[in-house]
């Protein structure tokens, strides 16, 4: 009998510790990203937990790639930053899956060159402009501790994102 009394309250134990491992209110999740999008590219995020299943932060995302065609090369970057909110459909769990929409600045820059020795950095050969635009991204954290989560997302500005979050 105490074996099992023992047992279950092993149990109950653990179980208190899982669940204090998925996303809390009150609590500060932060941590870096590398994504690919336009190109490869890396990041940070940060989440407050507002309520049991919202979350409100910030992101920053940066990104290149070059594009080339018989000796004419463009180069484009992308640097964002965006105030986002954040739905967590099983809070308080160790596997927490999201949803995330955001507001934000982004700020494409573009670089020209063709094979005469010309170039030019004018965002006019581009064809992408700066300002004020949405991201979205379907994610979810898994959590190896109870301060310590995974992160991977679908989504904008990166179309594939991984990370480390950290919860303070």
């Amino acid at each position: 009998m105490k074996k099992l009394a023992l047992l279950v309250l092993l149990a109950a134990a653990m179980a208190s510790l899982a669940s204090a491992e998925g996303f809390e209110k009150g609590k500060s999740y932060i941590g870096p990203s590398i994504g690919i999008g336009w190109g490869m590219g890396f990041g940070g995020q940060y989440e407050y937990g507002i309520n049991e299943k919202f979350g409100a932060g910030a992101d920053l995302a940066y990104t290149s790639f070059t594009d080339e065609f018989v000796g004419y090369k463009w180069k484009y970057t992308l640097i964002g930053f965006l105030a986002a909110g954040s739905y967590h459909f099983t809070p308080g769990k160790q596997f927490d899956p999201y949803a995330k929409l955001g507001l934000g600045f982004f700020n494409w820059d573009a670089e020209y060159s063709d094979p005469y020795g010309h170039s030019s950095s004018s965002l006019y050969t581009a064809g992408y402009s700066s300002g004020i635009g949405f991201a979205g991204q379907l994610g979810a954290r898994y959590f190896f501790s109870p301060t310590v989560a995974g992160r991977a997302a679908l989504g904008w500005p990166f179309y594939f994102s991984a990370g480390v979050d950290f919860k303070f």
